[in-house]
């Protein structure tokens, strides 16, 4: 079956030492793009959709279109509902069809993490969802999530142990220094926090805010554990300046399809270039 949740894609990748990129497609061309990438390369994908993205296009609306690109594909493929911080529209997905969601507490006071993620994955499970869960605060933003560089925490790797074993989430994004959107600043990664946390989870490690990221950043949270990449801002640029450069290139053409198939070729470029990169076959 190529339409999974994440747990076989991700443990596959924790145990072989590589990770799996998770593309925010926010269409259905975009989302075309990606799988088509993943297809030529062999390799799974994950499909993510903000909140933000599904209320634009409703549940029932956005699957309709999203699961049978990931049935019909020759790889496996994870549809992940992104950065959900609402329990009653993260189960209302869950019971839409998508097969992983990520519940963001992060805000929250550690107990009600624990409380509302708990609630969630015990909603999920029977129904072979799988749920990931955040501590700390990454920076940037994401939807509509703001977090502002001095209001954010890194994880405490004690939050940590208590947290997943509390959840019993089947993945796990802490906060060590990414940020989403576009990195404006110096880049400080806490590598020996990351590691130290890997070293005691028992499910895989989540990055968030991966574009603008060095190769050698990259290279070493894989190295660390990282089994599972984040890209949307990467995403939302390719698409976007795609159209703006064939608009600009072909000033008197009004032909839509062109204009899709352009960009999706520019959005199916840059997924591509992060699969190989964080896979095993670069």
């Amino acid at each position: 079956m190529s339409y999974v949740n994440m747990k076989k894609i991700l443990d596959n990748a924790r145990k072989n030492h590589y990770a799996v990129g998770a593309f925010n497609i926010v269409n259905y061309l975009t989302a075309k793009a990606a799988v088509e990438a993943a297809e030529e390369l062999e390799q799974p994908i994950i499909l993510q959709t903000s909140v933000k993205t599904v209320k634009a296009f409703g549940i029932t609306e956005m699957m309709s279109f999203l699961k049978p690109i990931a049935e019909q594909a020759k790889v496996e493929v994870a549809i992940h509902l992104d950065h959900s911080t609402d329990v009653a529209f993260t189960k209302a997905c869950i019971d839409g069809g998508w097969s992983s969601v990520m519940y963001d507490g992060s805000q929250l006071a550690l107990k009600d993490n624990i409380k509302n993620t708990k609630e969630i994955v015990a909603y999920a499970k029977p129904k072979q969802v799988t749920v990931e869960g955040e501590l700390g605060a990454i920076v940037g933003v994401e939807d509509d999530i703001v977090v502002l560089a001095g209001n954010h925490a890194h994880a405490k790797p004690d939050d940590c142990r208590v947290y997943l074993k509390e959840t019993e989430i089947d993945a796990f994004a802490p906060a060590v220094g990414t940020a989403h959107g576009v990195y404006k600043g110096e880049i400080n990664i806490d590598y020996d926090l990351f590691d130290e946390i890997n070293q005691f989870s028992f499910c895989p490690l989540v990055l968030h805010g991966g574009t603008g990221l060095t190769d050698e950043m990259f290279h070493r949270l894989i190295a660390l554990g990282a089994s599972k990449v984040n890209i949307s801002t990467a995403i939302k640029i390719a698409y976007v300046q795609g159209m703006a450069t064939y608009t600009k290139l072909n000033v008197d053409q009004n032909d839509p399809l062109k204009l899709d198939a352009f960009t999706k070729e520019q959005v199916k470029k840059v997924v591509t270039e992060h699969i190989r990169f964080f896979s095993l076959r670069n």
